[in-house]
């Protein structure tokens, strides 16, 4: 078996952990693989300067994507993808039957191919113009304050959560996500999730990582605020404090 195509991620979904480009590019180019760079969430972020060193390698990559819908506050559904030779992707897309055929097909410039050669569907919603409205809207300011806010409000989560000789972090806080988790097994964390969930006051999606079950702390609301933060910390810790009094109950009584 032959390999044709490798992704890279740069913020994975459970941890937001990024491949090293610098070492999997050169590979992938020298073996002639196709180098494809799932940034779908983390990519937002680098509108950032002091976050761009994430992105080393790069050049090596095929195509770059990433979701302004997922933290650049453009709704749903919104997917930028970069392709380093644009032919690949229109030669493979390519669509020229005789009902799409026009006497005006010769004039279009030649950087800018028949759109119906980029992709497949001929009917989807014009997604540019709602991301060009956000980056009128906020600027480039803007979106980079945006992001920034966001981390600077994980952080201080991440600090809480570090005062609390109860709890662990389970993963660098490098972007906007939290993972941590009681001290203890995996059950423990997971009667700690469904507790905070059933409560309806935060809302919370787990990962495994090296087989401990982990809760990861999302920053993703436009209007999320410290005070947010704090709010949600004080509930986890309460949560927190009656379930390991209950299982402590528990143990004793077996």
């Amino acid at each position: 078996l032959l390999p044709l195509q490798f992704c890279a991620t740069l913020g994975t979904t459970p941890c937001c952990s990024f491949d090293k480009l610098l070492e999997l590019g050169p590979i992938c180019n020298k073996e002639n693989v196709w180098m494809h760079i799932d940034a779908a969430y983390a990519g937002s972020a680098f509108i950032c300067p002091e976050f761009r060193h994430l992105l080393n390698g790069v050049e090596f990559a095929d195509s770059f994507n990433f979701n302004p819908h997922k933290w650049l506050l453009v709704n749903f559904d919104c997917s930028a993808m970069w392709v380093k030779k644009r032919s690949d992707l229109t030669g493979a897309f390519k669509l020229e039957p005789v009902y799409l055929q026009h006497h005006h097909q010769e004039s279009v410039p030649s950087l800018l191919p028949g759109l119906q050669h980029w992709q497949i569907p001929l009917g989807r919603r014009f997604r540019s113009l709602k991301l060009w409205f956000v980056l009128r809207m906020y600027g480039v300011t803007g979106l980079q304050e945006h992001i920034r806010k966001h981390i600077r409000l994980s952080h201080q989560f991440e600090h809480l959560v570090l005062q609390d000789e109860r709890f662990e972090i389970c993963a660098e806080v490098v972007l906007g996500l939290v993972c941590f988790r009681l001290k203890g097994s995996n059950e423990l964390n997971k009667t700690l999730l469904k507790s905070i969930n059933e409560a309806k006051k935060i809302h919370l999606v787990p990962c495994h990582l090296r087989e401990k079950f982990v809760l990861r702390f999302a920053i993703c609301s436009r209007t999320v605020e410290s005070t947010h933060i704090e709010f949600a910390w004080q509930h986890i810790s309460q949560l927190a404090t009656d379930l390991l009094r209950t299982w402590e109950q528990n143990h004793h009584q077996k």
